[in-house]
Parts: structure tokens; sequence; C-alpha cells
């Protein structure tokens, strides 16, 4: 077992190796998502189900055909029969029929749902693969910091703090390289997901961002305009499809009470054809002639009354879960809309942090190089400075998922599409 997985994995590493890689933006991502994604086209097939289902439910009953065919002494007074029975339904073929359309209504929109919550699972892998190359380019950089403070230490004058400060820039050194290696691990894994999100049948090509980090300049995915919450919260009520699944809910229970209601309208049936005795049977002259019937089932023993008293209680239920809905929309929105506006705030706050943290940075750095500062006071200020980083691109994290909830929640593609502020 032990050698399948390892020999798993080579291949696995050897299929990577041969995908070509195609760098996309976060829009080309959401597209090709949109387009190629395997389980959204099986979704699909829905919709012609439903639509099969709609002929389902108006079909007409099939006639029937019926003999009877006496023996023995019993025919000399009465006739053997053949002819057809038709059943006919009133006033259910339709109720059936609108039900189904309801249903078929409510797939459209789970549908719609499902490649909402698409864009904004894409989006999110898209963003991981960007926090984990920044992650990365940290750990990158420390290490290029750490070996020119090894070269620096190398170089200077031996005295009584030289042997310990060789031995602390060389553990910080290569500390870095293990952290590279995890970050490096950290980024493959982030980069098979966003393709795995992208569920398309085509592995020939493995997607990457087309940013190369988070500290890039002007980044298109983080440039993001809110509006006010009292126009989120309009957006939510028009565009929720939480709300209007549970519309098709209520609409589903509402032309499910109008089928129990039909069923206590009688159903009929007609039927017709020859009847005759022969001569053999009369002992004399052949008998020719026809019959006619009527059934009519009545609903006495059973009136329906659980099922209609069942069918209101389901149309009362889904009228509350709709407002229960709406009332968790409404907070869930203040959550989100409140960790996005602090989120921004925190990041422009960071990023002067970040300057003035890198800034002391250098100055440690030249002062180290002057010997001015030991080797530890550097560590100190870096350790500082790797700090505020981690909570730069924390505050950029909380920023995008605060949004993408926000996205989620409205159901609306804001980032996307703006049309419609």
């Amino acid at each position: 077992m032990k050698k399948f997985f390892i020999l798993f994995l080579i291949i696995c590493s050897i299929q990577t190796a041969k995908a070509e890689i195609a760098k996309i933006t976060a829009q080309e991502a959401v597209e090709i998502a949109m387009d190629n994604n395997l389980e959204l086209q099986a979704k699909k097939k829905d919709i012609e189900i439903k639509y099969q289902e709609i002929k389902i439910a108006n079909e007409l009953k099939n006639p029937q055909f019926q003999s009877n065919f006496l023996m023995g002494k019993v025919t000399r007074g009465n006739s053997s029969q053949f002819g057809g029975y038709l059943p006919i339904e009133l006033f259910k073929r339709k109720p059936r029929k609108d039900i189904a359309i309801a249903q078929l209504n409510k797939s459209q929109e789970e549908i719609s749902a499902f490649e909402h919550q698409l864009k904004i699972k894409v989006m999110k892998a898209y963003f991981d693969v960007l926090y984990a190359k920044s992650v990365l380019k940290v750990y990158e950089d420390r290490e290029q910091l750490f070996n020119k403070m090894q070269n620096i230490t190398e170089t200077k004058i031996k005295d009584k703090n030289y042997e310990a400060e060789l031995l602390q820039s060389d553990i910080k050194h290569r500390k870095q390289l293990v952290f590279i290696n995890s970050a490096k691990s950290s980024l493959l894994v982030a980069q098979l997901n966003l393709n795995d999100v992208l569920n398309i049948k085509d592995n020939s090509k493995m997607y990457d961002t087309t940013e190369n980090s988070l500290f890039d300049e002007n980044l298109d995915i983080l440039d993001i305009t809110v509006p006010s919450y009292e126009t989120i919260e309009q957006m939510a009520l028009k565009y929720s499809h939480s709300l209007k699944i549970a519309d098709n809910d209520i609409d589903i229970a509402q032309k499910d009470l109008i089928i129990q209601q039909h069923k206590v309208i009688p159903d009929i049936a007609i039927a017709g054809g020859t009847a005759y005795q022969t001569a053999h049977q009369t002992k004399g002259e052949a008998l020719p002639g026809a019959f006619v019937g009527a059934y009519v089932d009545i609903p006495i023993l059973n009136q329906y009354k659980p099922d209609i008293n069942k069918a209101k209680e389901v149309i009362e239920k889904t009228k509350i879960n709709k407002d229960s809905y709406e009332c968790h929309l409404k907070m869930a929105l203040k959550k989100d809309y409140n960790e996005f506006k602090y989120a921004k705030e925190n990041m422009e706050h960071y990023k002067t942090i970040l300057n003035d943290a890198y800034g002391m940075l250098k100055i440690y750095e030249n002062k180290y190089k002057k010997n001015e500062a030991t080797l530890l006071n550097v560590i100190q200020v870096e350790n500082e400075y790797k700090s505020i980083v981690g909570d730069y691109l924390a505050a950029m994290n909380l920023f995008f998922s605060s949004y993408l909830d926000l996205m989620e929640n409205v159901g609306h593609d804001i980032l996307l599409d703006d049309d419609a502020l």
C-alpha cells in the first residue's frame, strides 16, 4: 500500500510537471468555471429533467380494452361484451402541471445560486493562491536578508561576539530555507485547489494567477468599492438566492394545496363496445348489440381533509421560513459589512505601518554594517517587521473574505458586475 501511494505521488508530480502553466485573472478564472465546470454542467441537466416532469404531469390516462366472454347456460340470457374503457381525470392535470412548473422555477433558481457560489469559491481559491505567494515572498525576502547578514558577519572583525553572531546568522538563514520549502508546498496546494475548484475536464493546463503576490501595485482584485449599508440591504432583499428559493417553496406549497383540494373532485370513466349472443348460445337467432357505461369515483370514505390540512400547514411553514431567512440575512449583512469596513481601514493603516517598519529594518541593517548595532538588534527589528507583515496579510485576507461573504449574502456579483449599483 505504501509503495502504491508513493507511486501515485510520483505520477501526480510528473503530470503536474508536464502541464502547461496558464496565468489568468480572477475574472478569467470565473469565466472558465462558468463555461467548463463539470459539476455545474451536471446540475444544468436538472432543468431538462424538470421539463420532462412537466410533460409527465400533463399526461392523459391510457384507455383500457375489456372483454367479457360468457360460457355455459348463462349465455342464454346474457351477452358477451368487448369494448373500451376510458378514465378521465377532472381538474387534476393542470394543478399537477403547475406544481411541476413551480419545481422547474426552483431548480433554475438553485442553479443560479450554485453559479453564484461557484464564482465565490473560484475567487476565494484565486485569492488563496495570491496569499500563499505572498507568504512565500516574505520568507524569500527574509532568506535574502539573513543571507546578507551572514555575509556581513563573516567579513566583520572577529571580536568576542563574532562566533555567536555567526552561528545566529547561520541558524536564521537555514531556518528561512525550511520555511521557504513549507511555503512552496502551501503554494502548490493552493494552486491545485484553484484548479480543483475550476473542475474542468481538460487538465492539460495548470492555472495560476497573473499577479505575483498581494504586494504588487494596483491589484485589481483588491480594487473594491462597496456602497452604503442601506444599498447593500436593498440589493440583498432583491437578489438573495435564499429568499428567492424561499418564495419558490411557498409557490410549490400553494400549488400542492390546490392538488390536495382537487382530490375531492370525482373522476369519471366512460365505456362502450359491442355486445352479442351467438345463435349457438340462443339456440336460434344470433343477437348483435352494444353496451355503454359510465363510472364515477366519489370520495365518500376518504374526503382528503388530512391531506388538505397538511398542505395548509406546509404553506405556513414555508412563509415562516422565509421570514426567518430574511431576519438572519439582515444580521449577516450587518456583520459582514462591519467586518469589511474595519478590515479596509486596518489594511490602509497597515500599509503605513509596513512602510515605517521596513524603513526601521533598513536603518538597523545599515547600523549592523557599520558595527553600530548587534545582530540581535537586527533580528529583533526584523521579527517585529515580520509580525507586521503577517498582520497586514491577515487584514487583507479578512478584507477580501468579508467582501466575499457580503457578495454571497447579497446574491449579486458586485465585483464582477456592478451595473445594478
